[in-house]
This record gives C-alpha cells, structure tokens and sequence, in this order.
C-alpha cells in the first residue's frame, strides 16, 4: 500500500487529490479545491498578479502539509495555462520550492494534454472518446488516432473569456452580449478545430462542467461520485446559460450547486460549453471527475499504461 499525491495549480482554481494504492486499485483519501485566480490579469499583462501568487502559495502551502498529515508519501504539484503565459512564473515556483520544499513544475499543453487523457481514461475501456478540458485559461480538446495522441488547446478558458468580454460581470449579462461572445469561440472553432466526433463518446472534464452538473443536480453539498458520469444535455446546458446570465452576481451566488468563488465566471464557461456542444453536433456530454489529477497519480503508481 503506497499514499501519493498530486496539486493541479491552474487559471481559476488549485485542487489536490491524494490517494492510497491497494494493487491495482486507488482509494481517495482526500480532495480538495481552493479558489486562487492564478490567472487574474494573465491575458491582458502576462505576468503573475502578486495577490495570486500569494493566494496560491497558501494553498498550495495548506495542501502538502494536508497531505504530509495523512501520511502521503510523494507529492507532484504542476502549474498549467496562467504559469506557461507570463513572464515571470518564477516569482512562484521560486517561493513553492522554498516554502515547502517540492518544486512546482510547468508543463507544457502537450503533457497536460496526455496527462488528462491518462486520468480521464481511468476508468473507460477503449480509446474511442474525445476529452474535452474547460478550464480557466484555455480549453483542451483531446483524442487518440492511429498515429498517437492528439490534442488542441485554445485560448478559450473561463477567466480569460471574462476578462476579455463581460466587463461587468456583477450584472444580468443580455443576449447581445451572449451572442457576442459565442460568435468569438465559434470563429475559434471552425478557425482552429477540425474534428469529426460521429459516434464517438465525448467527456467533459474541468471546473465549468462539473459545476453545470452540479447545478443541474441542485447539489446543495457537492458529491464527486455523483458528478462523474452524470450525463448533461445540451438543452440542460443552454436552460442554465439563460439562468445564470439574467441574474447579478450576488444573485447568482445564492445558485445551489453553483460554487459562491466561481459565479463570476460561470458564464462565460457555460457559453463555451453550449458553443463546443453545438459545434460537435452533441446531445449531450459524459461529465468525469478523473482529469490531470488522476493522470499525474497513476504515473506516479506506474499505472499509466
């Protein structure tokens, strides 16, 4: 029996999971989520916002000692979208290093790609299913052909999409501007993405779909095992953009299901989720909870193939 853990230090949010190994089989012990908007202001300066850098150190703090507590025996913490756009990543990783005495990895979109994919079919048979990631900073498509891995990221994440278009995202969001910005991601698609996903499965990972799950299962307290698997259909998804954009912030904090931290950008995810689903041609999407954090402890235990 073996406990690691891993931290996923991203745009919006950083997350732990740590795990206990018993065979072939993993336990969780612990998961947690602490919103830290890394990327505040990423898109516009490219440089690391020092409110972020310290929001994210305590957390990132928090959770080693978390985990050192539960007796884990390795711990692998990686930064993704925010960290590889500024300039100045080092401000972070430097203090990481320090402070706690683990180094904070950047890794590039083609390992988080694989990582992801390596989580998310944990417990999928086949290759036939596209992973889709929305995350804070870009958005994630990947899948598998005959040649190897393949993946797409766009710099379409929820933060980003935000700073860039809802400029007062305290008040009701109208259509125009709904409409407006579904027109930006669709240029994005059809510009940058060529896929065909006939009859394959298609898996939603990410904080904004597991919070539309969420919202959709008016989860009063937030339970991982019934968020994973649960199908949500696009009519589901577009019925919550209308919710969720006609209503204030403090409004839309008072949403069950619906994180308080994450309700000012729930929009801007929930319109790139509804424009990937009708650009797809989808019904509906497969909602996981098993994403780079998975990947990152199955490498670990040497599990990943």
């Amino acid at each position: 029996m073996m406990k690691v853990g891993a931290i996923d230090v991203g745009t919006n949010s950083c997350r732990m999971l740590a795990v206990e190994q018993y065979g072939d089989k993993l336990e969780e012990i612990c998961f947690d989520l602490k919103t830290t908007r890394l990327g505040q202001g990423v898109d516009e300066k490219r440089l690391l916002n020092y409110d972020a850098v310290r929001r994210t150190l305590y957390a990132i703090e928090f959770f080693v000692n978390k985990m050192e507590g539960l007796g884990v025996e390795r711990i692998r913490i990686v930064g993704t979208s925010a960290l590889r756009d500024v300039r100045n990543s080092n401000i972070l990783l430097d203090v990481v290093k320090r402070r706690t005495g683990y180094e904070l990895e950047v890794i590039s979109g083609v390992e988080e790609a694989r990582l992801t994919y390596t989580g998310a079919s944990f417990d999928i048979n086949g290759n036939d299913f596209l992973i889709i990631d929305i995350g804070g900073g870009s958005t994630e498509f990947i899948w598998q052909q005959p040649s190897g891995l393949s993946f797409k990221s766009l710099d379409m994440g929820a933060v980003r999409m935000t700073e860039r278009y809802i400029k007062t995202p305290d008040k009701p969001v109208d259509s125009q501007d709904l409409a407006r910005i579904k027109e930006v991601i669709n240029r994005m698609l059809k510009g940058k993405l060529k896929l065909n996903p006939a009859g394959i499965n298609v898996i939603g990972v990410g904080g904004t779909i597991t919070t539309l799950a969420a919202i959709d299962l008016k989860m009063k307290k937030y339970d991982r095992d019934k968020v994973h698997g649960y199908k949500i259909t696009r009519d589901k998804i577009e019925e919550i953009l209308l919710r969720l954009a006609g209503k204030t912030l403090e409004e839309r904090r008072k949403i069950v299901g619906l994180q308080p931290e994450r309700a000012d950008i729930i929009v801007a995810g929930t319109i790139i989720a509804l424009a990937i689903i009708d650009y797809l041609a989808l019904d509906h999407i497969t909602v996981s909870e098993h994403d780079i954090l998975y990947g990152l402890i199955k490498e670990m235990l040497d599990l990943s193939h």
